[in-house]
């Protein structure tokens, strides 16, 4: 168990050094394990989906700037006609929730020339998105549990448990 305190007392400090988001409100849960709270800015979540895309072999968007919402943040970016003419400005809205203990992020509205919500592309960037969010909360080989998420018009913040081993 001191191993996985420290484990996380490392995380957050380093989250904290590299500006990898505000940790917070650290307490420990009634069953030994540890809660923290962590806050990413319009900026910090602009660098995740950058991350995202960068995976991508052929990018949905590129040149992506985000504009968080209340429940909700909106990717604005250029995106290269299939046609081969050059690119058109888009934007897609993308929710992120809980599922069995990681993030889930979901494009609920696409507004790019030629794409609606089911195109493959769009599927693989919810895959992609929600692993870069998921890999930020959950650095410890799935010990870390994430309870909680809230989007504002400034912060993506989630809550995480890390388990006592």
């Amino acid at each position: 168990m001191k191993i996985r305190v420290l484990m996380l007392c490392m995380l957050v400090l380093g989250l904290a050094a590299c500006n990898r988001g505000n940790v917070s409100d650290v307490q420990r849960d009634a069953n030994g394990g540890v809660d923290a709270t962590v806050s990413l800015t319009e900026q910090e979540v602009n660098d995740t989906v950058v991350e995202a895309l960068s995976k991508q072999a052929n990018p949905l968007l590129r040149n992506p700037k985000i504009d968080l919402q209340p429940g909700q943040l909106v990717i604005n970016g250029e995106h290269e006609r299939r046609d081969g003419k050059g690119t058109v400005s888009g934007s897609i809205t993308v929710t992120v929730t809980l599922q069995n203990g990681s993030l889930l992020a979901q494009v609920t509205k696409a507004d790019i020339e030629g794409y609606d919500a089911s195109d493959p592309r769009i599927a693989e960037f919810n895959q992609k998105l929600a692993g870069a969010f998921n890999r930020r909360a959950n650095r410890d080989n799935k010990q870390i549990t994430v309870t909680a998420i809230t989007i504002t018009d400034t912060n993506l913040t989630f809550t995480v448990n890390v388990k006592k081993a």
